[in-house]
């Protein structure tokens, strides 16, 4: 869970209440900032903001906020399409 934490602080600045844990996929993807292709292992899990601490310190990240039926086409992978369709 710190992991959790940890990813979601720094790829978007906020810190967030877990709610629950929604379900797990894996998935294959290019790493270019290690050249090479490797399998992911995604955990996913719904949960609230709380309170934005700073701007996001990973290069190139945001936070967008989208109503779900918004947000679903546009995720970038199937698995997160997956798991978000199921909250509809």
């Amino acid at each position: 869970m710190a992991t959790l934490h940890r990813e979601v602080l720094e790829e978007t600045g906020w810190r967030i209440a877990p709610i629950r844990r929604l379900g797990a996929f894996c998935r294959f993807t290019y790493m270019p900032e290690y050249d090479m292709w490797a399998q992911k292992l995604c955990q996913i899990y719904l949960a609230r903001p709380v309170i934005q601490l700073h701007p996001p310190t990973e290069p190139d990240h945001q936070a967008v906020w989208l109503p779900l039926a918004e947000a679903i086409p546009a995720l970038a992978n199937s698995g997160d399409r997956h798991f978000a369709a199921k909250l509809l």
